[in-house]
């Protein structure tokens, strides 16, 4: 997939504006909430901040300073949603620039990996066709505000 054709990329440019802005940046990656409106507040991606597909074109440097940017993530996710399990996943078929999906499970959802899973499935869908409403976009600003807040982050500029 070509840099000027992929959605992670227009995001780190600031053409696709996400809710809440960004909520963590250094010089390799960028943490802000998923873009989609139907996502829940918390449900966060870490991208690499320049386009690369796959985890062994990341530099040293690069690959390095992500476990402590994961770490920090889920962190402040836990403490500002205060979900029951924070999901950390990398897909990369649909857009292939490398990306975390952090997904809160929070106790609305029912527990365990594929009822999770087809359960959040299901809810977008239903969001998508406007038979369920979608999270109000101020309660995404309102959730990336507290985890941006939040003070996992500040072990990573020290």
């Amino acid at each position: 997939m070509a840099a000027e054709r992929c959605s992670v990329c227009a995001e780190v440019a600031g053409r696709i504006v996400v809710p809440g802005g960004s909520i963590f940046e250094n010089q390799w990656w960028i943490v802000a909430h998923h873009a989609g409106p139907w996502t829940d507040p918390g449900e966060l991606i870490v991208k690499a901040r320049r386009h690369c597909e796959t985890l062994s074109e990341l530099t040293p440097a690069e690959a390095g300073s992500l476990g402590p940017i994961l770490r920090a993530a889920v962190a402040a996710v836990e403490r500002a949603v205060q979900p029951e399990r924070v999901y950390v996943a990398c897909w990369g078929e649909r857009v292939r620039h490398v990306h975390f999906f952090l997904l809160p499970r929070t106790r609305s959802l029912p527990a365990g990996h594929v009822t999770s899973d087809l359960y959040r499935k299901g809810r977008s869908f239903l969001r998508r066709w406007g038979v369920a409403a979608n999270p109000p976009t101020a309660a995404r600003a309102d959730a990336a505000a507290r985890i941006r807040n939040d003070e996992a982050w500040k072990a990573l500029s020290t």
